[in-house]
Order: structure tokens, then sequence, then C-alpha cells
């Protein structure tokens, strides 16, 4: 009976078993820096491939001017912040597992980060809408 007790208080602790999915979650997170922050995964963010089309297509759009750039990049930040969205919202089984170990932090930032970015490119593809219109004179 105790031994019983025993192997599920070891099934339940973090141990070994969990290790594997900060090794492919976050490869380069160390456990002596402590919990992910909110900040870490902002960074995360706009370190990896979505991230980066993101701001591609932001800066794109920004030295451009031109208005199918500020719509791809509204529609990039709308479905990386949609995925964080879900993904926070409705974590699976390895999420959850990273979160319990402390590799994957808050999703907050990064998903306030790509409505901005989407909110913004929204506002300048309106403006540039606005600017390009014919003037109605009476």
């Amino acid at each position: 009976m105790i031994l019983r007790l025993v192997t599920f208080a070891l099934i339940l602790l973090p141990s070994v078993a969990w290790a594997g999915v900060c090794e492919l979650e976050r490869p380069d997170w160390v456990v002596e820096n402590g919990p992910a922050t909110g900040l870490e995964e902002l960074f995360f963010l706009f370190t990896s491939l979505p991230g980066l089309g993101i701001l591609g297509a932001l800066t794109l759009a920004a030295l451009t001017a031109q208005k199918r750039y500020f719509a791809i990049s509204t529609a990039f930040a709308v479905l990386v912040g949609a995925g964080y969205w879900l993904n926070d919202t409705y974590p699976d089984e390895t999420t959850l597992a990273a979160i319990a170990e402390g590799c994957v932090g808050p999703q907050t930032l990064p998903i306030a980060a790509c409505a901005m970015i989407a909110v913004t490119s929204v506002i300048f593809l309106g403006l540039l809408w606005l600017r390009d219109r014919p003037a109605d004179r009476i």
C-alpha cells in the first residue's frame, strides 16, 4: 500500500518525464532562470518564424505605403494572435506540461501585441484608403 502511494506521488511530481516537453517546446530555456514571463513569451514570438513574418510584412507596408501590404500584415497578426489565443484558451497536454514546468509563460502579452499590430495596420489601411479616394466636389 505504501509503495503504491509513493509511486503515485512520484508520478505527480515534475520529473525527468516532463523534461522532454521543455526540450521540444523551448530548447533554449534554462531551469536556473526560473519560470518564463510574458516578456520572454513576447521575445519568443518575435524571434520565431510567424513573428518575423508579421514584422517583415509590417516593415514592407511601412516602407512602401501600399494597401495590400498593410492588409497582409493585418492578416498575419490576426492569424498568429488567434493561434496564441486558442492555445491559451484551450491548451493541449504538451502546453499544460510546459506551463507546469515553467518553460512556457503567460500568453497575454503576445496576444496583445498581435492585436495592437492588427489594429494599427487597419488604421493605416483606412488612412491610405481615404487618401487615395477621389474627392467629391460640387
